[in-house]
């Protein structure tokens, strides 16, 4: 006869059950107390917590552009680590005296960090769609500070959300001052630059204002006007040179018709002496030496050369030779002539000597007017920087006075902090809960345990797979009065050790957590 392993029924769980219960009590009472004792000994932390809208700017952007053009989430960042600083921490912690003694026992670095696990920023994200932005970006953040006692947790949290305030206030007025001064400093830089370039052309107009392209035109038509001038001087030499030629012959005629003795020979010994030889060698052709003519002729020849001889101071022969007034007023006339062909003459070598100068001026003109257009490119450019920058720094002063004014993007309070009544942890039903769990789990983990490591055989069953025979007869156990008295005392010592500890339990309660009154008085609220 074979006989198979033996399967537990639900009477053998029983029996393991009735017989290792101790084992089952023992930790079930230990785990579940340890549990109670964390979840009443754990200290409550509290939390309060300030939520902040980010609020678009009131103006629209095309009247005035702000020069704050960072992303909200961006400049919440930014702001955060400015806040959480070690020195604005320590100021913090100094002020509401958060750490009581540990300030001067702990030190400041560890304080810092416990500070900076209190402290928690929540950005809220939506989906925006505009013109400078397409997808999520932060309306609003959230501001919360856990500790232990509400009040404090409040305070800190109110502080941190006037700091974030404060702090991004003073962010977007200084972004825009530092705006306004760098547009300002290169408005400054450019306007001197404008004026030593307009220093510049002015120079250089001056040293070549003969020269300067606008006045090419006039100095094309001075220049055809003197040359005009000059022609109409040639035209008048010409003229006066004729007019004189008669005149000469004029006056040659009288002084041949005077040769009777009647008239006078003229004042300008060689000219006379000229005539007097022409008159000479043509009367000669006609009459011989002994004739009249010809020896008066040669007389008054005779007396020139001596006055000529005489260097003209012969005052005698002078006396002799006296004009009559035909023959002086034309040699007046003569004489009038010569001045006025001698004026002429000096007036067309002026004009000829501003002509060679207006035509210098014209050939210099084209390299006057390059070095003039690269001045004056310069000049056009530096006064487009100019007035781009002027315009920017008008639009930066306005965005200026639009943070000066709050008008920007900014941070509003849309929830302040409040005071919690409530702790957000510890969890003490969770903690409980978990408690019972592993209490329970822990004493079926010790009868398990138990159970594999004794060796001794309980029931029929295990009895014959053990001698692989079937027992004659099943005697059940019988117990003896010392037996049942002891149970009924371990009953009575079980009994006692759990009054004691739900009386410990709820003293803990009363002194540590919550009075019972109150405590019940909120349980039966819940359950009803």
């Amino acid at each position: 006869m074979e006989y198979t392993e033996a399967d537990l029924t639900l009477r053998d769980y029983l029996a393991i059950l009735k017989r290792r219960y101790l084992y089952l009590i023992i930790p079930f009472v230990l785990v579940l107390s340890v549990s109670v004792a964390v979840a009443l000994f754990m200290p409550p932390v509290y939390q309060s917590t300030g939520t902040i809208m980010v609020e678009s700017q009131q103006i629209p952007d095309n009247f005035v552009q702000s020069t704050v053009t960072s992303y909200a989430d961006e400049r919440i960042g930014v702001i955060t680590q400015q806040v959480m600083i070690r020195e604005n921490l320590l100021r913090i912690i100094d002020k509401f005296n958060l750490f009581g003694d540990d300030r001067r026992s702990v030190p400041a670095s560890q304080l810092v960090e416990q500070m900076r696990s209190m402290i928690g920023v929540e950005i809220i994200s939506a989906d925006v769609r505009g013109q400078r932005n397409n997808g999520r970006t932060a309306i609003a953040f959230k501001i919360s500070v856990e500790h232990e006692d509400p009040r404090l947790a409040f305070s800190v949290a109110n502080e941190f959300v006037t700091l974030f305030l404060d702090e991004n206030l003073r962010n977007r007025i200084s972004r825009a001052s530092e705006t306004t001064e760098f547009l300002d400093n290169e408005t400054l830089k450019l306007k001197n630059e404008l004026e030593a370039i307009e220093n510049q052309v002015a120079d250089f107009k001056q040293q070549n204002s003969e020269s300067l392209p606008e006045h090419l035109d006039l100095r094309i038509n001075q220049r055809e006007r003197a040359v005009r001038a000059v022609e109409d001087i040639d035209l008048n030499i010409k003229t006066l040179e004729s007019q004189r030629a008669l005149l000469e012959i004029d006056l040659s005629a009288v002084t041949y018709n005077s040769s009777d003795g009647l008239g006078s020979i003229s004042a300008n010994p060689e000219q006379e002496l000229a005539k007097l030889e022409a008159q000479l060698l043509e009367k000669s052709t006609v009459y011989g030496d002994a004739h009249p003519d010809i020896v008066s002729l040669n007389r008054k020849i005779n007396q020139l050369r001596e006055t000529i001889a005489n260097g003209g101071s012969n005052s005698s022969s002078t006396d002799e030779i006296i004009m009559d007034p035909v023959s002086a007023k034309i040699q007046a006339r003569i004489n009038t002539i010569n001045e006025t062909i001698a004026t002429q003459r000096e007036l067309k070598t002026e004009i000829e000597q501003d002509i060679e100068k207006l035509e210098q001026t014209i050939i210099q003109t084209p390299q006057v007017e390059r070095g003039l257009r690269a001045l004056t490119r310069g000049y056009e450019n530096a006064l487009e920087q100019y007035e781009s920058i002027k315009a920017k720094l008008m639009d930066a002063q306005l965005s200026e006075s639009l943070e000066e004014e709050k008008k920007a993007e900014r941070f509003l309070v849309l929830e302040p902090p409040v005071l919690a009544d409530e702790p957000i942890r510890p969890n003490r039903k969770k903690i409980f809960m978990l408690g019972v769990f592993l209490a329970v789990a822990s004493g079926i983990g010790a009868i398990f345990l138990i159970e594999i490591i004794d060796g001794s055989i309980y029931g029929m069953a295990r009895l014959t797979e053990a001698v692989q025979q079937s027992p004659l007869a099943n005697i059940p156990y019988i117990e003896t009065w010392e037996e049942t008295a002891k149970t009924k005392n371990r009953v009575k010592v079980f009994v006692g050790f759990s009054a004691a500890s739900m009386v410990c339990a709820l003293v803990l309660v009363h002194f540590l957590y919550m009075p019972l009154d109150m405590f019940f008085f909120k349980v039966w609220t819940r359950i009803s």
